[in-house]
């Protein structure tokens, strides 16, 4: 009998054993700028000559595995985290990383949204808040901030309403690279998320204004999906004008009719998903009438 179990037992210990894979992936984008793939939201890091940036920090409980890719590339401390928007697989780790840094810098609505959902939040549960801000209330108000990082120069803009009310982008102009955090969806279907300020016009209007001004060269960290030039930022921008075309040149239609009949065959890289963003639930938010996701 032992002698039938013992391949069991050792396949259940090598099981054991085995590490399990990395979830982290570090890629350097260009010069001293890099993008940290992970759970919830891509990671931007800007080295600089004695610390860190970090842009979003993901879900606290991948935290570790996080800092661990962080070390792969620099052991610099983090002096500054930096907030794209609201969101918990972008701002999860806020807590724990605030002893580590000296500030962090989001739009003002992320600190009013995170404090307004820790109100009834046991006490170890709260803190994390975003203490440098920029911006007003008003999400149609533009904001603006310059930081210096050694040799780097980084803006933090926010444009107005669109994935949310409290997006901001961060651009290195001297290495010709720009976070925009989840005002660019790639592999997926965009979420904007009504509920929370965000605007599908305005987000078309807001990806409209970046372009303008954007080098040809420039290389773009997207919230989620690899890292993409300009090119590919600009046809996303086009199928979010079909999308919001598509809607307008027929007002009759219900959100369903409106998914049913848009041609997506040029857009077989946009992937629904029916737990979060489906078509139908894009087009709700497009017209004005949904939240954006699967509720």
């Amino acid at each position: 009998m032992f002698s039938l179990l013992l391949p069991a037992l050792l396949a259940m210990q090598t099981q054991a054993v085995q590490p399990s894979a990395p979830q982290h992936r570090a890629e350097n984008v260009r010069d001293n700028i890099y993008c940290v793939y992970g759970p919830g939201g891509n990671v931007g890091l800007i080295v600089g000559d004695d610390h860190l940036v970090m842009i979003d920090g993901q879900f606290e409980q991948s935290l570790p595995g996080l800092l661990e890719a962080v070390k792969t590339i620099s052991d610099k401390p983090i002096k500054y985290l930096i907030n794209t928007h609201h969101h918990g697989d972008h701002v999860g780790a806020n807590r724990a990383l605030a002893p580590m840094v000296q500030g962090i810098i989001a739009h003002v609505n992320v600190r009013t949204r995170l404090a307004k959902e820790q109100e009834d939040a046991a006490a170890e549960k709260k803190g994390g808040l975003p203490n440098l801000l920029i911006g007003e209330a008003d999400p149609k108000k533009p904001g603006m901030m310059t930081m210096a990082i050694g040799d780097s120069m980084a803006h933090l803009a926010h444009f107005g309403p669109g994935h949310t009310d409290n997006d901001i982008a961060i651009g290195i102009p001297g290495a010709r690279v720009i976070h925009v955090g989840d005002i660019l969806f790639l592999e997926r279907l965009p979420y904007i998320d009504t509920e929370s300020g965000g605007s599908f016009d305005g987000l078309v209007q807001v990806i409209g204004h970046i372009l303008s001004w954007l080098p040809e060269d420039s290389l773009v960290i997207p919230g989620h999906g690899p890292v993409c030039d300009k090119k590919e930022f600009e046809r996303h921008h086009s199928f979010l004008l079909a999308v919001q075309k598509h809607f307008r040149d027929n007002p009759a239609m219900t959100p369903s009719e409106l998914a049913d009949s848009f041609d997506k065959a040029p857009w077989e890289d946009k992937k629904p998903s029916s737990q979060f963003v489906t078509w139908e639930t894009l087009f709700r938010a497009a017209a004005g009438k949904g939240p954006g996701r699967v509720k």
